[in-house]
């Protein structure tokens, strides 16, 4: 027996604590880094970074399949038994072994024959090194065994060197080369360290004993689902940079800069609970449904308050993490905002509902629906409203795919408890807005604006919520309570 005994004490609430530092520490690197960035390479050079950046996705992408939600889904199972989880963990490193080779092939092949890449080619070779560090980095086995706190200790360290080397080698417009390295470093660059931590849970080893039947049908459709979920995130921009031009996906970086660092905060919540749902799933002691209910009620709580507080301070928010010449980028933050919370709830209902009951097969029919509308509506729109429509069809996208995952899904959870969160934190919600008009019209200025806002909103917020008895903030009070208490 495996010392997997002990995953099922961990607690839920300090994993997501955990995970959500983990996610934090790795977009503050950005996050610190793009104002600095963004006036040291200008518009166009953060355009042409992030076109390579994007481009470069994709190959991480098919690397990696769909093998990740697969090991993580199949190896929960069977954590306690030493024996089985060795030979599947080593079976699924093998066939991404495999794939990372196949991608790093394609990706020679393709800045061979597309003579658009040819301006770009140094800056996707020195970002390719993420392809191979990620696929040693198996960091799925550590969501397997629930262990978020060395993966968590670890990105720190590397992201504050990382930070240390930005500012001591990146200080001009031709540095773009080494902010392309220091960043790729600062995601993968502790992954090796990853690959030799493992052998305190399992022992990997290359195999070619492999269970191909049993594998690849799930992987594939996971990997599908994947591919699709990136096109029409990706898409966007890769567009964008084809039919308008690098100005203008400088400016769509902004949005989606502060769209992604607020979405891997909030997805680090519901993440750390896939293993323990997985686990869960199939059993009829309603165990399942009552942490998926938990889960779910508390990403709404948060989601909620995140999207009016960016909808109120986009403005600011651009102003923070760019400059006044970025101002034309609110529109887009406006509209990704939006996005973000269909975003979110379509991944729940998606990764932690149906994938975990192995429905992945409708994931997938949603994601490629979604794709195929939002690529459409990129090539019909982006010339006509640029960077605005780029964030309009991601909406459109996240919509879809949040509708058809909620509708194959709902029967899993009870509807009731769901609508009164929802209807609890949308007057927590109306009273943020009652705090910004009142700090406004007192004409303070924008810097007394964010100070206040942000500090009143979350008291103010959790007191109405508690007041309420919103489940997905009580429940985390009162865990919390009973923490202090023991202290």
């Amino acid at each position: 027996m495996s010392d997997s005994k002990t995953v099922k004490k961990k607690s839920l609430e300090i994993n997501m604590i955990l995970n959500a530092i983990k996610g934090i520490m790795r977009i503050i690197f950005p996050l610190i880094t793009f104002p600095y960035v963004s006036k040291v390479l200008g518009v166009e050079g953060v355009g042409k970074y992030n076109f390579a950046s994007s481009m470069v996705g994709y190959f991480i992408m098919f690397a990696g399949l769909g093998i990740s939600t697969y090991a993580i889904r199949e190896g929960a199972k069977i954590r306690e038994n030493k024996q089985k989880s060795n030979q599947f963990i080593s079976e699924i490193f093998s066939i991404n072994l495999f794939s990372t080779l196949i991608s790093y092939l394609l990706l020679a092949v393709l800045l061979c024959v597309w003579p658009v890449l040819q301006n770009y080619t140094i800056l996707i070779l020195i970002l390719s090194i993420q392809i191979g560090f990620t696929t040693i980095g198996v960091e799925w086995i550590y969501s397997i065994f629930e262990d978020y706190a060395y993966i968590t200790v670890r990105s720190i360290i590397f992201q504050i060197f990382s930070l240390v080397m930005l500012f001591i080698l990146v200080h001009k417009p031709d540095d773009l080369y080494w902010y392309a390295f220091i960043t790729a470093f600062s995601g993968v660059g502790s992954n090796l360290l990853n690959l030799i931590h493992s052998k305190k849970y399992c022992h990997i080893k290359v195999t070619c004993k492999i269970d191909w039947k049993k594998h690849l049908i799930p992987i594939f459709i996971l990997f599908a689902t994947t591919v699709t979920v990136r096109i029409y995130s990706n898409s966007d921009v890769t567009i964008l940079g084809i039919l308008c031009g690098d100005y203008e996906v400088g400016l769509y970086s902004v949005s989606t800069k502060v769209y992604e660092v607020i979405k891997t905060i909030l997805s680090s919540v519901i993440i750390v609970s896939i293993p323990r749902l997985a686990s869960l799933a199939g059993k009829r002691d309603g165990s399942f449904s009552k942490l998926a209910e938990s889960v779910y009620m508390l990403l709404i709580s948060l989601v909620m308050p995140c999207l009016t507080g960016i909808i109120l301070l986009r403005k600011e928010i651009v102003w923070i993490v760019s400059d006044e010449s970025y101002i034309q980028a609110t529109t887009s933050l406006t509209i990704l905002s939006i996005a973000l919370l269909f975003s979110l709830f379509g991944w729940f209902w998606g990764q932690c509902i149906l994938v975990p009951h192995n429905k992945e097969k409708i994931v997938f029919v949603a994601s490629a629906v979604s794709a195929v509308v939002n690529i459409a509506m990129n090539f019909l729109l982006i010339p006509i409203w640029k960077q605005d429509a780029a964030a309009f069809t991601t909406l459109i996208a996240e919509c879809l795919q949040f509708l058809l995952c909620w509708f194959a899904g709902r029967k899993y959870l009870s509807k009731n408890k769901i609508l009164s969160c929802c209807w609890k934190s949308l007057i927590g919600c109306m009273l943020i807005i009652i705090l910004n008009i009142w700090i406004i019209n007192n004409n303070w200025g924008t810097v007394v604006h964010c100070l206040l806002l942000i500090p009143l909103s979350i008291f103010a917020y959790g007191l109405v919520e508690l007041l309420l008895q919103n489940p997905g903030i009580v429940n985390i009070f009162n865990k919390f309570l009973r923490k202090t208490r023991k202290i």
